[in-house]
């Protein structure tokens, strides 16, 4: 369980830099490359930090995935508009179904 805190930061700045990301395809601005890309470096160091602590690469990579999907979804849809349509919504309903298929309740 030592994992979680690095994997919860790891979600946190891969959804800092989705959205600077969002700002960059927005605005067109290109000073904003460089805030992107260091974002998403932190974002990786704390994904090989919850990897050394016990993730595990198959659990982890299906929680980063999943929590991805719904951040950036939540993310585009209250900052930048975007429909959240039924194949969004089928999308993120068999990406927590997965979450719970994947977990071992034993070990939690």
């Amino acid at each position: 369980m030592k994992w979680i805190i690095p994997f919860s930061l790891l979600m946190i700045f891969e959804t800092l830099g989705n959205f600077a990301a969002g700002l960059f395809g927005s605005l067109q601005n290109i000073f904003l490359v460089p805030l992107v890309l260091l974002v998403y470096a932190i974002a990786n160091y704390f994904w090989l930090q919850a990897l050394k602590d016990g993730s595990g690469l198959a659990r982890g990579t299906v929680y980063f995935g999943v929590a991805v999907v719904i951040t950036t979804v939540l993310v585009g849809f209250t900052f930048y508009e975007e429909t959240l349509t039924l194949l969004k919504s089928a999308g993120i309903g068999l990406g927590v179904i997965s979450l719970f298929l994947m977990s071992d309740f034993k070990k939690v």
